[in-house]
Order: C-alpha cells, then structure tokens, then sequence
C-alpha cells in the first residue's frame, strides 16, 4: 500500500490505479458483517432484493409470504451494531394473492417500483403510499420481470410460464406486443445495459434467445454453447444449457452475458457476437430447484470482474470472470441462497436465502474506521475549564 501511494505521488502511476487496487482487495475480503444485520421481515422464503441505484440506499425484498418490505441500509456514523429496520411495506389488503417473484426499482426515481408474482400479474407500485399504481394480468404466473436501465422506453418484459414474452408499457399501462420463440415457461429475462433496445430471456426449452423488440421478427440470435461453424443463429438445434436457464445477468458496459443453467453450469457469452468464451467455472455451482435466481456481475471500479452466483448449498460462490476461478465462498445462509447484490458506491453485499434473512457481506474494518464509529460520549468523555470558559461558564 506504502509504495502504491509513493507511485500516485511521484506520478509513476495514474490515482484511479490506487483505488481500483483497493477496491479490489476490498471485494476480495467479503465476510459476514459484524456491524449489520438486516432485521427479518419476512415470515417465508426471500424470493428476491434489490438496491436501488438513484439514492444508493434503499433495498427492496420480495418473499414468497406476497411481503415487499423497504430498508434503509444508510448506517448512522454512531452505531457499534446496527439492525436495519424496515421502513415500509405492502399493507395486507394490497398484497397479491401469491408469493412475488421478483422485485426492481424504476431506474430513474425511487418513487416506483415493479413487482412480478405467482399470481400471474406485474404491478407497477408507489413507493410513497404502497400502493399499486398500474396492474398488468399476464395469464399465466410470472418468474420474473425485467425494466432496462438505460432506455428512454418504459417497457417491462415479463418472464412467465407462458412461452410468451409480454411487453408492459408502463406509460399507457397496456401491453405493447409479445416476443413469440422460445418452446417453453420463459424463466429469466434481462435487458441489455448496452443497447436500449435489445432484450435477453433464458428459458425451459434450454435456449437464450436475443431480441431486437423493434423488429417485427424479433428474435435475432439463439446462442449456441458449441459455437457450431457457419451455423443458422436461429436454427432449432441451438442450446445454451443442457437444462432450463433460470438466471441472467449483463456486464455494466453490456459487452458480457452470465447464463445460469439447472445443468449447473455457469456460461460466459460475448453480447455482442453471441459467442460462448468456453470460460470453464470448474463444477462448484448447485443449481437444481426449477425458482428464478439473481446472479452478479462486480466490473465497476475493480480489475478482474467478479461474478457473485448463489447456489442452493447455502451459499454465494464468488468467480473471477474472466479465467473462472473460484476466489470467495461466502457462507452464513441456512437456506438456498436466491438473489444477490451489491450497494453501488461500496464494497457491500447483501444475499438472500430460502432461511428468510437477508445477510450482508462487508470487507473488515479497519481501526480508524472503528475509533470514528464509536460513541461521542466515549470520544471525549471530559471538558476542560477552558473550554468552559470560552462557552460563557
């Protein structure tokens, strides 16, 4: 560390260097937090949470109990052992009938969110009143629903076990049109972060198929995991996995797609050619129960990319990206784990299981870290006359 600082000094090397290095080091350290809990809120399995990305601060959770419950993980500067409280949730007589599936804040503003359920509908909720907004009836129940990050569209794609892919437009509250290809439930569905208009769903027929929804036949490619020579990018015959896929994730810049298989394989692809990168991720993933998951790519600020990946043997399995080695095994769930993510800005993460908890996963603290966490009353627990002259004593 001394020689880093020495180097960013002398101009021998760039200041993002230094950082990115820590960061690193940061995310290589993860362990269960000894400062923060998340208090239990729900009284069935956590299906899914998500941190919002506006205000960096508030994450949602959805439970197979039809709960969505807020907390607010902005630690107070004073607190030995903080339990975040819930600050909001879904009142009973506004709860879908069954468990939701899967949760996601509107991109630009935290005053609505989305929520798919077992219930066959999507609704689109006001933060501020916990109420839903706008109700979308897929027909048949949703895995998963997905908004893009970067589109000046306000098009939810719903993931379901119609083959289907139905397009909500959140503007009109009607649905736009649907992407018709896949054989089977449609179990993931992400948008690119790259291109607003191209959309990713994996399903139980074993393909990953990619959309352009501005065409009217709208599937563009289905990737192949052999990387057949010369072959139809629409043929019949292309598979992803040798089972169904239930999890999707986009690299930031959107140039790489993580595919999760109940194969148990973990597959890098190249979003822009649709190639398989034969990445080999070695046989650590347990991926077996036919539920939706929440991998996740870490490419910001830190040099290689991490994916964090739950498995359904109770924990989170940390990769290198782009060799596939194993680097971290986040252990401390009592259930499957389902859904992961990082707080933007911080070496933070947090998992949630099929135990009800949600856990997080912090790199150890440093003494100075600890010293200005302590109490003022143990600061300075003395005055001197002084200091009580100068205040008019």
């Amino acid at each position: 560390m001394n020689s880093a600082l020495l180097a960013r000094e002398h101009g021998i090397e760039r200041p993002q260097s230094l950082r990115r290095a820590e960061m690193t080091k940061r995310m290589y350290e993860l362990e269960l937090s000894q400062f923060k809990e998340v208090a239990r809120g729900h009284h069935a399995p956590i299906n899914w949470i998500e941190i919002d990305r506006v205000e960096k601060k508030y994450l949602l959770s959805a439970g197979a109990d039809s709960q969505i419950h807020i907390y607010d993980i902005e630690e107070p500067v004073h607190t030995k052992l903080w339990k975040i409280p819930s600050i909001a949730r879904v009142e009973k007589k506004n709860r879908q009938k069954f468990g939701v599936s899967s949760v996601a804040w509107y991109p630009f503003d935290t005053g609505m969110f989305i929520s798919s359920s077992f219930d066959n509908t999507v609704n689109v909720w006001d933060t501020n009143t916990m109420t839903p907004a706008c109700t979308f009836d897929l027909e048949e129940k949703v895995f998963s629903q997905a908004i893009s990050p970067i589109a000046h569209h306000s098009l939810v794609a719903g993931a379901s076990a119609d083959p289907r892919v139905r397009l909500c437009d959140l503007r009109s509250g009607a649905f736009t049109h649907s992407l018709t290809g896949h054989n089977g439930s449609v179990m993931a569905v992400q948008w690119s972060t790259r291109y607003e208009h191209m959309l990713v769903t994996g399903g139980t027929d074993c393909t990953i198929r990619v959309w352009d929804i501005r065409k009217a036949a709208a599937c563009i490619m289905s990737l192949d995991q052999y990387n057949t020579e010369d072959a139809d990018p629409l043929s019949s015959t292309n598979q992803a996995h040798n089972r169904p896929i239930n999890g999707l994730a986009f690299s930031s810049d959107g140039l790489y797609l993580i595919s999760l298989g109940m194969d148990e394989k973990i597959r890098l692809w190249d979003a822009y050619t649709g190639q398989n990168t034969l990445v080999n991720y070695g046989p650590h993933l347990r991926n077996r129960s036919r539920t939706t998951i929440k991998p996740l790519i870490v490419d910001n600020g830190i040099w290689p990319p991490l994916i964090f990946i739950p498995s359904d043997d109770h924990q989170v399995l940390a990769f290198d990206m782009l060799d596939g080695r194993l680097v971290k095994r986040l252990r401390g769930s009592y259930g499957r784990v389902t859904s992961v993510d990082k707080r933007p800005g911080r070496e933070e993460l947090y998992s949630a299981s099929k135990d009800q908890e949600i856990l997080v996963w912090e790199a150890p603290r440093k003494d100075s870290e600890l010293i200005d966490r302590r109490p003022e009353a143990e600061l300075d627990a003395w005055s001197s006359d002084e200091d009580e002259q100068d205040e008019g004593y």
